[in-house]
């Protein structure tokens, strides 16, 4: 069974899985009921995280549950809609095999943010985690590694720190403010987080084009936090082209996967294989033609029903 891949081509999803030799199935429309329940309201939406199979996104008053293995899709209700701000994360208990939706929620008035906590297969309704501190995670998708959520918090709500990353323990719900390395830019949006084989990573996509590389920073579990960084460098034959990147997502055999333009009307896919320091371009086919590529995720198959 090869990697399996889910990508947005326009305002649509679809599956594909690239086979062990290397050459990719066609893309599966995925069925009916999540395409129209996921794009039934006009405004803009989104996949926050993936976690083992499952997907959590939000449109609207929607919060979506999606499982592409089975099909199956849950829609959640907002734990309070009289809110100014709010972002939702997926995490994965591996203990207890209990997979959560924590949604953080900034008060404006009251000037600190909430976590409410749904169980998927157990409640009902949303409870509120009876904690709370004076920052704001950023809207940029979270990612959950051994039943840690890590999420970028937004500088201008912090105290102490230029920038920094959250981390919420899933079963003890108690968090951790991570700093950065001193030469982190003040804002978020030009970085991303992922999992580099168990571990914490950071893309830093702010001199990509005029670089031929880009830095990646991966946090070692020391007592101290410390963030190594690792030279991601282009191929010769990128030198001209100045790529732009649009995401990126990290399957489980440990390569990363980039969705670029290498020109101005192509999007491309090449993975980066981060022992090899390696590329090589991952060939999608079956997506139509006026449908481009916007976002790619990798996700291990689930058959399990969420409930």
């Amino acid at each position: 069974m090869g990697t399996k891949f889910l990508v947005k081509g326009g305002e649509f999803y679809y599956t594909a899985e690239e086979k062990k030799d290397g050459k990719a199935s066609a893309f599966l429309l995925q069925v009916d009921k999540f395409n129209k329940s996921y794009n039934r309201a006009p405004t803009y939406s989104c996949f926050n995280s993936c976690v083992n199979g499952l997907f959590c996104g939000w449109r609207s008053s929607s919060l979506l549950i999606f499982n592409p293995s089975t099909t199956e899709v849950r829609i959640l209700p907002h734990p309070n809609k009289d809110i100014l701000w709010c972002n939702y994360s997926l995490g994965f208990e591996p203990k207890e095999n209990k997979y959560k939706v924590v949604s953080t929620k900034y008060h404006a008035q009251e000037g600190y943010i909430k976590y409410w906590i749904f169980t998927l297969g157990i409640d009902k309704s949303w409870r509120e985690i009876q904690r709370g501190f004076s920052c704001v995670p950023s809207s940029s998708p979270s990612v959950c590694i051994s039943g840690v959520i890590y999420q970028f918090i937004y500088e201008s709500f912090l105290n102490g720190y230029k920038s920094a990353i959250v981390a919420f323990d899933v079963k003890s719900k108690n968090y951790e403010i991570i700093a950065l390395w001193k030469a982190f830019m003040s804002q978020p949006h030009y970085y991303e987080l992922i999992e580099v084989k168990g571990k914490l990573a950071v893309i830093d996509y702010n001199y990509v084009r005029r670089s031929g590389y880009m830095d990646m920073w991966i946090l070692e579990q020391t007592p101290r936090k410390k963030w190594e960084k690792h030279n991601i460098r282009f191929p010769l034959i990128w030198n001209d082209k100045k790529p732009i990147f649009i995401a990126s997502c990290t399957p489980s055999d440990g390569e990363i996967v980039f969705v670029m333009y290498l020109s101005s009307s192509v999007v491309s896919c090449f993975c980066y294989d981060v022992t090899r320091k390696s590329w090589r371009e991952l060939k999608i086919k079956g997506l139509p033609k006026e449908n481009n590529i916007n976002n790619i995720y990798s996700y291990v198959e689930s058959l399990v029903s969420f409930g």
